[in-house]
């Protein structure tokens, strides 16, 4: 049994690193989220006036809106598909290999890379979608898809359907665990093959589910690229989300106490949604 001294000293490192990188940072985001601060020259206290600020900016609302718009698609939309094709894939279709490499690959490719290409896939002269609906007659149909503050959100959301291969697989793995005799007393009993997976399948990987909506949130918050390069928030800051309220903040507007506010408020955000998560995924693990 190691000792309390041995343990502390294995801890140690791990402590220092998070203490140094992590506690201090976000402790130097609280105070620097109470002062107002163009970059140079002294600090002046506000105390909680930047967060009084973002509460009464629309365009802050806004992004925060759409950061929660951005996690509700990943959860249920992105999460549903990823399941869906990993119930198909757990079944070894035809090739089967070659479809689940072909889904996880886009998650080795960068993502700045991604947004420009769905860049001009909606580009309004030279992207693929309008030059589709122009072939099959449905010219009328076409716009400027990232120009149109009804449709810009959407089409910077719709790339994040290519990620389904990293859920995919953690779903896989967790349907490689469940005993095959569950699935022969099904058929046995004349269960169908999604009867076995609503009533087998589903409830056996409910923690693995609960973990990719755990991933997924955490990605949403801290989206920036598909609505930078895309849109760069616009038109109109239809389309902005928290990350990029913060980024331009900061850079743009050296306003560099109010988007620690911003920074602040967001993970206050993903604490709650976090929480959520755990609580349900605590509540899977008891059942």
């Amino acid at each position: 049994m190691i000792s309390s001294r041995n343990a502390i000293l294995y801890l140690a490192p791990g402590l220092l690193l998070t203490v140094s990188f992590f506690v201090f940072p976000l402790l130097f985001i609280l105070y620097m989220s109470l002062q107002q601060w163009v970059g140079v020259g002294p600090m002046t206290y506000v105390g909680l006036g930047n967060y009084q600020y973002l509460l009464n900016d629309d365009v802050f609302r806004t992004a925060l809106v759409n950061t929660l718009s951005w996690v509700f698609v990943g959860t249920f939309i992105h999460t549903p598909l990823c399941l869906l094709i990993g119930l198909i894939v757990a079944k070894h279709p035809f090739l089967w290999k070659f479809f689940r490499t072909t889904f996880f690959f886009p998650n080795i490719i960068s993502t700045a890379a991604i947004a420009f290409l769905w860049y001009f896939v909606f580009h309004v002269d030279l992207g693929l979608v309008n030059g589709l609906l122009t072939t099959v007659g449905l010219g009328g149909w076409t716009r400027a898809w990232l120009s149109d503050p009804q449709t810009a959100l959407i089409c910077t959301q719709i790339p994040f359907i290519i990620y389904v291969g990293f859920g995919m697989v953690i779903f896989l793995t967790q349907i490689s665990t469940i005993p095959q005799e569950y699935y022969e007393a099904a058929r046995i009993d004349g269960a169908s093959d999604w009867q076995q997976d609503l009533y087998i399948t589903i409830p056996l990987i409910r923690r693995a589910i609960a973990m990719q909506v755990l991933f997924v949130v955490g990605y949403c918050l801290k989206m920036f690229e598909y609505p930078y390069i895309m849109t760069s928030g616009g038109p109109a800051n239809s389309s902005m989300n928290l990350s990029l309220f913060i980024y331009r903040t900061m850079l743009f507007a050296d306003q560099y106490g109010l988007s620690m506010a911003a920074g602040v408020v967001t993970l206050v955000v993903g604490i709650i949604l976090m929480s959520i998560v755990f609580f349900t995924l605590r509540s899977f693990s008891e059942e």
